[in-house]
């Protein structure tokens, strides 16, 4: 076993360390991506295969040792857990819902960060010719960026144990090496000025807590619960049209509708949201499968914006500089230390948004006779993904074309039509932003 240090989003779950029942080393926060697989499974290829991706990622064998002065171990490969089991004859609702179900399934599944291989596999057999694969993951040793590349790399190895060909796959960097490439950027001369930059950037702005219909307690006992909303294509293909003409992506324009949904929440003008990047500042590390999503304040003054495309605009702007000075959170923190403040007021909690896109080249894998990702359609998930604080909003946008978006918030904090009243907005919004985005963006 080797021990190296830990990255910034490493020491992040460290600093949030509730012991083994809550906060970010709990087994209940976890991961699961699920695809819908036709035509036979080999399930020794199978087996092997996600053996194989263990091999390939080390991080699926890391474990961080939560001692006085943490660090990352990383083990020799071990077998990957896999159920396999059948659908009963007599389980109720057709086999698209039963497919929903059980990656909702997944996502209630528990993992012990403390032992490895941080994976465990389920595959759900409708009959020999429709199946449900579902992988789950620890969030401490992967990201959604991760889960995708995982899933690829699965399949290819997937057709190399099939076929006896070598898998078709990148060389791939490790997870230490990004660890150690991160610590070296951020203490060098390029961190400093990036620092620097924070602190004029955002002086004088606090960050976007979202208002509860409760005080929050210090410790939540309940399970979390998830609105699930999906954008259809003739929207989203409209927001990507807009996107080309602002001469920027679809993230960001859906960014900028998430910055007119908090003004209608608080009513600010210069506001500051924490959002989720990738934290993939190097191309080399687009194949790093491992915990690299950053924590990155997006501040964006709508004050001089008539219009929804000027929302667009600013927002664009702002996501080139931010992106171009991008460092670790906490170094954001510690340059800025009153900016998260709001999030201890007792009415208020942390809200983070991040939009997931399919990494570059990586469309829908194909897994024995082809797959498709399993997402959630329109619902109030009653006991939804865990997380240790606060509302996650995150969104998806699939190659299919539409967009699919979960907000996980407590119940214990928030009720859950005052959630759902929010993604309705906000789907108005991105109605808006699709067919009439010279139209005044205040009026809500």
């Amino acid at each position: 076993m080797s021990r190296f240090p830990l990255s910034s989003p490493q020491q992040l779950w460290c600093s949030g360390d509730q012991g083994d029942q809550a906060g970010f080393f709990a087994g209940a926060f976890v991961m699961a991506t699920a695809l819908r697989v036709t035509g036979p499974i080999d399930v020794d290829a199978l087996r092997g295969a996600l053996d194989d991706l263990v091999v390939r990622h080390e991080i699926l064998r890391t474990v961080v040792q939560r001692t006085a002065e943490p660090f990352q171990q990383v083990h020799e490969p071990a077998p990957v857990p896999l159920q396999v089991r059948d659908v009963p004859a007599d389980r109720p609702g057709s086999r698209d819902t039963i497919a929903e179900e059980l990656l909702n399934e997944a996502e209630r599944s528990t993992l012990d960060p403390r032992q490895s291989p941080g994976l465990h596999a389920v595959l759900t057999r409708f009959d020999d010719d429709d199946a449900v694969l579902a992988l789950i993951t620890h969030h401490t040793g992967s990201d959604e960026w991760s889960n995708r590349v995982l899933v690829r790399d699965l399949a290819a190895l997937y057709r190399a144990r099939v076929t006896g060909a070598e898998a078709a796959l990148p060389p791939v960097v490790q997870y230490r090496e990004f660890a150690a490439a991160q610590r070296a950027a951020a203490d060098g001369p390029d961190g400093e000025t990036a620092a620097k930059f924070w602190q004029d950037k955002l002086s004088g702005v606090r960050i976007f807590a979202v208002p509860t219909d409760r005080d929050v307690p210090e410790r939540h006992h309940e399970p979390y619960s998830a609105v699930n909303f999906v954008v259809g294509r003739d929207v989203m293909g409209a927001i990507g049209d807009l996107a080309a003409q602002e001469r920027t992506d679809v993230p960001t324009v859906l960014l900028a509708a998430f910055n007119v949904l908090v003004h209608s929440v608080a009513g600010t003008t210069d506001q500051a949201i924490d959002t989720l990047t990738t934290g993939r500042t190097e191309a080399r590390f687009d194949d790093t499968a491992g915990p690299v999503m950053n924590f990155v304040v997006l501040r964006t003054d709508l004050g001089r914006c008539a219009s929804l495309r000027d929302v667009v605009a600013a927002t664009r702007d702002v996501c080139r500089e931010t992106y171009a000075n991008e460092i670790p959170i906490q170094h954001i923190e510690r340059a800025v230390p009153e900016l998260m403040t709001p999030n201890d007021e007792p009415r208020k909690t942390n809200c983070i948004v991040g939009v997931f896109p399919h990494p570059s080249g990586v469309g829908t894998p194909v897994l024995a006779g082809g797959s498709t990702e399993i997402y959630k359609r329109p619902s109030v998930t009653p006991v939804g993904p865990w997380i240790p604080h606060g509302v996650a909003w995150g969104m998806h946008p699939h190659p299919g074309g539409e967009l699919s978006g979960c907000v996980q918030f407590n119940t214990e904090d928030l009720d859950a039509s005052t959630v759902s009243g929010w993604t309705g907005t906000y789907q108005s919004i991105l109605r808006d932003l699709a067919t009439d985005p010279g139209r005044t963006w205040t009026a809500r």
